[in-house]
C-alpha cells in the first residue's frame, strides 16, 4: 500500500447496517462510496430523496464520502463504477455487499417474479460485485470483500428465496476463501439487527399467524449502529484473521458459521445388495448424524456386516407406487426409472411441472435437471468459481417451481408426495445450487404440515446415484433424512453437516477489542 487514501465502497449504504458500516468505515480515513438506488424494503418503489444521505451525514462529520444509484443487479454499470473508481484513486481497497430486497416467499409460496427478484438481487448481485472488484484486486495484489449472508441461509427457515439466495452466498464465500487472489481477503458476515427489512419480515410473519424463525425479537436485537465499528474492522487494511469465512455479528458477539462438512460416508459400489445396505445405512448411521449433525463413529463398527448381507434378505416393501421422474438427461432419467422399476414402483417421464396436475394417485416425484458444463483451465480459481455461477439463479428459481407445485398437488390432494431433488454438485456453482436446494427442503415439511417431504442430493461425480434414489423414494425408514444435505461421490454415499456455529467472541460492544483478531484466528484455527 502506499499513502493514498483507502476507498471503499458500500452497497445497501443508504441505510440500516450499510449506513452504520459505512459511517464507521469513514471514521478511519477511507474515502467511502455509499451505492444505494433507495427503494422500499421490497424493492419494488424508489423512494423520496432524503434530506441528508449516508454520504452528506459523512462529509457533516468531517470525513470523505459520495454516493452512487446504481443497482448491483446492473452488471455493467457496477464494473465501469468500480474501474472509475480504480482510475481516480488509483485503486480500489474494499466493498461491503450489504444491498438487498425482501418479499414474501416460502417453500409453498411467492410469485416467480418475486422469487427471480428476490434471488436476482442478493446472489447475481453479489456475483456481480465480486466480478468487477476481484479483477482489480487481483492485480493490485490486496483488498478486502465483505459479503451480506443471513441466518436464514444457514438456520433452517421458511423464507424461500431470501434463504437460498443467502445460503449460496455463504457458499459462494467458502469457496473463494481457497480461491482468492493473494493478499485479497474475502468474508461474509450474518448480521442481526433491529432494521427496517427485519421489521417487515417480522410484522409479515405475526399477520400470517405463522411460527417467526427463531423466536426472534426486535427488542433484543442489537441497533444496526452496533454493527458498524465490527463491520468496518473486518476490512481494515491489517485485517488477515479469516479467509473465506462467515461470521455471524451480533453487536457484542461474533461467531464463525461453519460451512458443511462431510461426517458421514458409507462404500456403495461393489456392494451384493445395495438396497439392503442403504436401509441398514439409514438406520443406524445417517438418521442419527442428521438429527445430532455429528458423526456416530469411533467406537464399535457399525455396518461391517450389512455389507455382505445373506443372499435372501429383502429389502422392505416400498411406501411408493406412483412416482414422476423429470430429468434433463436420458441416460439419468433412464437409470433412475429401471431402479424404481426393480422396486415395483410405477414412473411417469415428464417434462414440466404443471404436468404434475394430470398424474392422479402421485407419491413421489424426482427431478434432476441436467448440470452446466465445467469451466475450462486456464482461468484463475476465483474467476472459475465466478464462471460456474452464472446462471445459478434460473437453477435455484425453477427449482423452486417445482416445490411450490409439488406442494400444491400435495395440499389440493391432501395426499402425501416426496420430493427428490439431485443437484449435480461437480461444479461450484452446482455445489451451491445443492445447498440452496438442502436451505430450502429443510423447511418443506413444516411448510406443508408434512404433506411434502423433501430431499435432496448433491451428485459429485458421473455416476448416478441411481439406487439412493429409489432408496429416498421408497423407503419408510428415509423419512427422517427429509431436508438433510445428502452426497454421493464415485462409490461412495453420505451426508454433510448443516452451517453452525463453531466459536463465539462476546464482549462489551460496539468497539471492537484489541485481543479480537488473535482469538478469532485461534477459533478458525486452533495453535
Amino acid at each position: 500500500m502506499t499513502d493514498r487514501q483507502r476507498v471503499v465502497v458500500v452497497t445497501g449504504g443508504g441505510g440500516g447496517i450499510g449506513a452504520a458500516i459505512a459511517e464507521s468505515v469513514s471514521r478511519t480515513g477511507a474515502f467511502v462510496v455509499t451505492v444505494d438506488p433507495l427503494v422500499s424494503v421490497d424493492g419494488a418503489q424508489r423512494l423520496p430523496a432524503p434530506q441528508q444521505t449516508t454520504a452528506d451525514r459523512i462529509v457533516a462529520a468531517g470525513g470523505a464520502a459520495r454516493s452512487s444509484a446504481v443497482s448491483v443487479t446492473d452488471e455493467s454499470a457496477i464494473t465501469q463504477l468500480f474501474g472509475e473508481l480504480a482510475d481516480e484513486f488509483g485503486g480500489l481497497d474494499a466493498v461491503i455487499n450489504v444491498a438487498g430486497i425482501s418479499r414474501p416467499t416460502g417453500f409453498a409460496t411467492g410469485s416467480d417474479q418475486d422469487w427471480l427478484d428476490v434471488l436476482s438481487v442478493h446472489l447475481d448481485g453479489y456475483r456481480n460485485v465480486l466480478g468487477a472488484a476481484l479483477p482489480q484486486m487481483a492485480a493490485a495484489g490486496h483488498g478486502h470483500i465483505l459479503g451480506v449472508t443471513s441466518g436464514s441461509g444457514w438456520r433452517a427457515a421458511d423464507s424461500g428465496a431470501y434463504s437460498c439466495a443467502k445460503r449460496a452466498v455463504a457458499s459462494l464465500t467458502w469457496q473463494l476463501g481457497r480461491h482468492a487472489p493473494d493478499g485479497v481477503v474475502v468474508n461474509a458476515i450474518s448480521p442481526i439487527a433491529a432494521t427496517r427489512m427485519v421489521a417487515a419480515a417480522l410484522a409479515r410473519t405475526q399477520k400470517a399467524n405463522t411460527p417467526s424463525t427463531g423466536g426472534l425479537s426486535l427488542g433484543a436485537m442489537p441497533d444496526a449502529d452496533d454493527l458498524g465499528p465490527i463491520g468496518a474492522h473486518l476490512v481494515s487494511e491489517t485485517f488477515a484473521s479469516c479467509h473465506g469465512r462467515v461470521l455471524f455479528l451480533g453487536g457484542s458477539e461474533v461467531a464463525v458459521i461453519d460451512e458443511p462438512r462431510l461426517i458421514e460416508v458409507v462404500q456403495g459400489d461393489e456392494v451384493t445388495a445395495l438396497g439392503r445396505l442403504l436401509e441398514v445405512a439409514t438406520t443406524i448411521v445417517l438418521a442419527p448424524a442428521e438429527a445430532d449433525q455429528v458423526s456416530g463413529g469411533g467406537s464399535n463398527v457399525r455396518l461391517g456386516s450389512a455389507f455382505d448381507p445373506s443372499p435372501n434378505a429383502d429389502v422392505p416393501v416400498p411406501h411408493t407406487q406412483s412416482c414422476a421422474v423429470a430429468a434433463g438427461r436420458p441416460d439419468v432419467a433412464a437409470a433412475i426409472s429401471c431402479a424404481l422399476h426393480a422396486r415395483g414402483v410405477t414412473t411417469h417421464q415428464i417434462e414440466s411441472a404443471a404436468a404434475l396436475a394430470d398424474l392422479d394417485g402421485l407419491d413421489a416425484v424426482v427431478i434432476a435437471p441436467a448440470g452446466r458444463p465445467v469451466t475450462a483451465g486456464g482461468s484463475p480459481g476465483w474467476a472459475r468459481v465466478l464462471d460456474e455461477h452464472v446462471g445459478i439463479v434460473e437453477d435455484i428459481h425453477a427449482a423452486a417451481q417445482w416445490s411450490r407445485a409439488v406442494a400444491d398437488v400435495s395440499i389440493s390432494s391432501g395426499r402425501q408426495i416426496r420430493l427428490v431433488t439431485i443437484n449435480d454438485g461437480t461444479t461450484g456453482g452446482g455445489r451451491s445450487r445443492a445447498q440452496a436446494s438442502a436451505q430450502l427442503a429443510r423447511s418443506g415439511r413444516q411448510a406443508t404440515g408434512d404433506l411434502v417431504i423433501p430431499f435432496t442430493v448433491s451428485v459429485e461425480s458421473d455416476d448416478i446415484p441411481a439406487e439412493l434414489i429409489a432408496h429416498l423414494v421408497c423407503s419408510d425408514a428415509t423419512i427422517p433424512l427429509g431436508g438433510a444435505e445428502l452426497v454421493s461421490g464415485a462409490g461412495w454415499f453420505g451426508l454433510r453437516s448443516h452451517p453452525r456455529p463453531i466459536g463465539s467472541i462476546s464482549f462489551d460492544g460496539p468497539e471492537v477489542p484489541r485481543w479480537f483478531d488473535e482469538t478469532l484466528r485461534e477459533v478458525v484455527q486452533p495453535r
